[in-house]
Formats: C-alpha cells, structure tokens, sequence
C-alpha cells in the first residue's frame, strides 16, 4: 500500500475518527458547548442558538442516546426535565476549551466566545494551554510527530450522514462568518484537516486516505479553502495539480484534534492506531488541557466562566 492509504487506513480505525462519528452531527456541538456555558432547559438551548425547536429536540435526544446528556427531573408539578453533562459529557471539556481558544483567535465574531476564564484552584485569570505532561511544555504541530502505532481494520466512512453541512463564506472574504463549528460541524471536512496534519496534502492521497467520493472531496476542499483553514498551491512536482496546505488557521485546529483524540479514546475497543511524539522530550502524549498560571489540568467545576451564551444563529 503507499502512505497515504496506511496513514488513512490508521486514521479512519483511529480514536479521532470515533469520536468524530460521534459528534460531528450538525448542531451536537454548539449544544455541548451551551451546556457548558450553563444552558440545560430546552428553552435556554433554544433562546441561546436561535436553533428550530424540532431539530434541537432530535438533537438533544441524540445526545441523550450517545450518553453525553442525561434528562434530569427538576420540577413534578408539571413534570420538566431539563439536560445534564454526564460525565462522558464534561470528558470534552478540555476539548471545548480548545474550541473556545481557535474562535478567540480565529473565528467570527468573537463576542461569542467567553471573554474571561478564571481558576478557581489559583484564583487567577487564565488561558487554556495544551501541555505535555511529561516537560509541561505546549504542544503544536510543528513540534509533534506521528507514528503510526498499531494494525488497522479498514473501516468504511459513512457518507449519508452530515450531507447538510453550513452554507460556505461569501466571496466578500475568507474570514466572513468563519467560527469552528463551520468545520467541527461536518465530519469529512474534519477528517480532511486531520489527514493534512498527517502530512498528507494532494487530491489522489486525500481520496485514497478516506475512501472518500470525488464529488464530496471537492466539495469540502473548496470549503476548507473558502474558510481559509487549507490553501492551495501548485504542487512543485507537477503544476497542473495542486497542493492543499495547512493555513496557520488549520495548523492551529491541532489542539482540537489531539484532545478529540484522547476522548475518543473511552469509544474504542482497541488501541489507538496513531500516536503523536512530542519532538522535544520523546515522549508520546495526547496532552493536557491546564491553566496557563498554575499548569494545573482545569476542570469543569473549577472555572469560572459566563452563565449563558448569548444568541449565534447557525444554518440548519
């Protein structure tokens, strides 16, 4: 087989590739991050996203069934329920947290976003950082190296799912409405981002990699492209092709991978097919979410952050 088919033979067996068939359905993640944010009635859901009442009901159930929200009774007379993270839930903090981090930088509009976090274990205001918790040091691409770990099954992609995904930027700018959730919202794109930093980069690799369809491959590269998270460029090799490179926007989607990658870890029933070797210390690790002030590792319960999120429409 060549590179590309192992590195994607390992991907879509791989623990990132699990936890994105978990949660990559339309509208699943911006629920998680409201439940975070404090929502849990199913009118706070609703007045928060501005989302269609029938699709946040599907919603909600759906995640109810995958056992990352659990119904809570909170009223008998009449009965009201209102919508918890279980603890596979609040598992996806960290993860959220780096969510926050690639929209305060690189998303639109920022409002949106929580404009402060604050330890409570140190007291202090603090930036989330992604650690190796063997030298404490951050994490990026550039200085983490994959290798292939374990023997894969191949492992077919569903296709029928996430065929609606949000409406591409206008050509008023590559940045105009961009937040994450354009990308974390529909799985191939996500997969595509998580193919290029394996290294691989042209449109015959990217096909062979995913088993993925010529019409939709096109697609989501042109929407990687408008959203300026991939750039094309001529392939040195040969001109009349191109090359899809990571933009530094891209680049900085890695945090969110590795640490979807550790929580997919409690959805598989194997070892993880890909590993990543933090250049600097040798050591392989995942990472660890932690307070920029104390590098301790920041937990749900331990930060204090806004109440609510305030209104963001997405497309449906």
């Amino acid at each position: 087989m060549s590179a590309a088919e192992d590195w994607g033979l390992a991907l879509r067996g791989s623990h990132l590739a699990a936890a994105i068939d978990r949660i990559t359905e339309p509208w699943s993640n911006a629920i998680i991050r409201a439940a975070f944010l404090g929502a849990r009635q199913f009118e706070m859901f609703q007045q928060a996203l501005d989302i269609p009442r029938q699709t946040l009901s599907l919603r909600l159930r759906g995640l109810v069934e995958m056992g990352l929200l659990r119904r809570h009774q909170y009223q008998t007379q009449p009965v009201r329920e209102e919508y918890r993270l279980t603890s596979l839930g609040k598992d996806l903090y960290g993860n959220v947290l780096t969510s926050w981090l690639w929209d305060r930088r690189w998303g639109d509009p920022h409002q949106l976003m929580p404009k402060k976090l604050v330890h409570r274990r140190c007291s202090h205001a603090c930036t989330p950082l992604l650690l190796c918790p063997h030298c404490t040091e951050p994490l990026s691409l550039d200085r983490m190296q994959p290798v292939l770990a374990a023997s894969a099954m191949p492992v077919a992609l569903r296709t029928e799912r996430n065929r609606r995904w949000r409406k591409p930027p206008s050509t008023g700018g590559p940045t105009l409405e961009r937040d994450i959730l354009a990308v974390i919202d529909d799985r191939w794109s996500l997969l595509l981002v998580a193919a290029a930093t394996l290294g691989l980069s042209r449109y015959d690799e990217f096909a062979q990699a995913l088993a993925i369809s010529s019409a939709v491959l096109a697609q989501r590269l042109q929407r990687l492209c408008l959203l300026d998270v991939l750039r094309s460029q001529p392939d040195p090799d040969d001109a009349r092709r191109a090359r899809y490179l990571l933009a530094p926007a891209g680049t900085a989607l890695f945090p969110y991978l590795l640490t979807l990658s550790a929580w997919g870890q409690a959805l598989a029933n194997a070892p993880d097919t890909i590993a990543w070797v933090h250049s600097p210390c040798g050591q392989t690790t995942r990472g660890q979410v932690a307070c920029s002030h104390c590098r301790q590792t920041l937990l749900p319960q331990e930060v204090v952050r806004p109440a609510a999120p305030t209104k963001t429409k997405l497309n449906d």
